[in-house]
């Protein structure tokens, strides 16, 4: 409620110049400040004390502040107005009910789609939109059936093995450390899509449209491209409102590189008050550093790799990072990155080529194919849907028609995902909740 009407009264004052003052431009400081303040004071107290009693070795005691609902997306939205009504990009919301709404909006409150001021308030002005449309039910509720499906089927019955794996990083083998890193590149995958596409779903039904907040990013082809794929409305919102206002590309391919890299950093910590958030952040800016000088250099040299390669490449990239990302401290994390890398704990039989090719098949057939905690079957079936196909909502969106298959679909989705719900001891809370 305080960052409501804060941000109600900071949007009235700003808007109130009809040009750029120096009187606006401080509103619009301290609105932001303020906004970030509480984001901070919320999310990382203990993280700063923890940090300084460890640098100054003190004992200072931890606040143990609980995190409220939502207010790292809601908070973006709120600077995300602001910043607009300054830049004259949107008009100063006179009615705190659309703006109250607009902040508070339930489906995707907790975890995003972020959306934009722009976007939303003429469709709360749409009087056609505050009637009952039953394509945009049915439709809708199919695209949350489909999502419920892949978070509670798919994204949690692979928590087990990613609990395991991540839980055991000193013993594990070569083949062990990627079957874990790539699981949980999965269930990330399906859990926060699915979280989406239900939020989605949900708007649907309310005859509000979200944006597309994924677009099957393990199929990209480079770095630069999985980020126009993946959380694609907090990329668009780092820059719109970090990348950009450091100086974005107008002053420099130096400059430039510089401000990517301190945008992804400053993302890295958005996600979460440690250091290896921020170590993520940190490789995601390298690897886009590289990304952008690779494409200068290639098209000043006339070299082009297949795509396949690239896709292989950004997916390893993407599968280092999460590493850092799930692992308990950073310190594990790169422990894991080392084991996913080392060969020598590829564990083969000793030998000549022939004779390790076959002891190869046998030892990962004996030690994965048979084994139940390492699902090398389903990580296949789930890798066709993730690497061959389009999402879930792509699907709805270009297929569905209202009609008894699509009926059935839903109806299958939802009773086997509550049949699932009834049974299943490792169901667990959206991954992206706790940012």
């Amino acid at each position: 409620m305080f960052s409501i009407l804060w941000n109600y009264f900071a949007g009235l004052l700003i808007g109130k110049f009809a040009e750029k003052t120096i009187s606006q431009k401080v509103i619009l400081i301290l609105a932001v400040t303020l906004n970030v303040v509480l984001l901070g004071y919320f999310k990382y107290t203990d993280f700063f004390i923890k940090t300084a009693n460890r640098a100054l070795h003190t004992d200072w005691n931890l606040k143990h502040i609980v995190l409220p609902l939502g207010i790292s997306f809601y908070t973006f939205q709120a600077i995300s107005y602001i910043v607009d009504v300054y830049l004259g990009k949107t008009k100063k919301e006179k009615n705190i009910i659309n703006l109250a709404l607009y902040i508070s909006l339930f489906p995707q409150l907790i975890a995003g789609p972020i959306v934009d001021h722009n976007s939303m308030i003429p469709q709360f002005a749409d009087k056609d939109r505050h009637k009952f449309n039953p394509t945009n039910f049915s439709a809708g509720i199919t695209l949350f059936a489909l999502a419920v499906f892949k978070k509670i089927v798919i994204a949690d019955s692979l928590s087990p093995v990613v609990a395991d794996i991540f839980g055991r990083i000193s013993s594990l083998t070569m083949l062990e450390a990627w079957c874990g890193v790539i699981c949980y590149t999965f269930q990330l995958y399906f859990d926060f899509s699915a979280y989406s596409e239900m939020a989605i779903g949900l708007g649907k039904m309310l005859n509000i449209n979200f944006p597309t907040n994924f677009e099957s990013p393990y199929q990209a082809t480079s770095m630069i491209d999985f980020w126009r794929r993946w959380h694609i409305t907090l990329g668009t919102w780092i820059r719109n409102y970090i990348y950009i206002p450091l100086g974005g590309n107008r002053k420099g391919q130096r400059r430039k590189l510089i401000n990517l890299f301190v945008a992804m950093t400053i993302c890295g910590f958005w996600h979460g008050a440690g250091f290896r958030y921020i170590a993520w952040g940190m490789m995601h800016g390298g690897f886009l550093v590289v990304n952008h000088w690779w494409r200068g250099f290639s098209k000043e040299h006339k070299l082009e790799i297949p795509k396949i390669f690239g896709t292989i490449l950004t997916f390893i990239c993407v599968c280092s990072g999460w590493a850092i990302f799930r692992a308990n401290s950073l310190r594990d994390g790169l422990r894991l990155i080392k084991r996913m890398f080392n060969y020598h704990k590829f564990a083969l039989p000793a030998g000549g080529k022939i004779e390790n090719l076959f002891s190869f098949l046998h030892y990962f057939e004996v030690n994965f194919i048979n084994t139940a905690n390492l699902p090398f079957a389903r990580l296949l079936l789930l890798s066709i849907l993730i690497f061959c196909l389009p999402s879930a909502q792509k699907i709805v969106s270009e297929r569905y028609k209202a009609s008894w298959k699509w009926l059935l679909i839903s109806l299958a989705a939802l009773f086997y995902s509550l049949y699932t719900i009834a049974g299943n001891a490792n169901l667990s809370e959206f991954l992206y909740f706790q940012f």
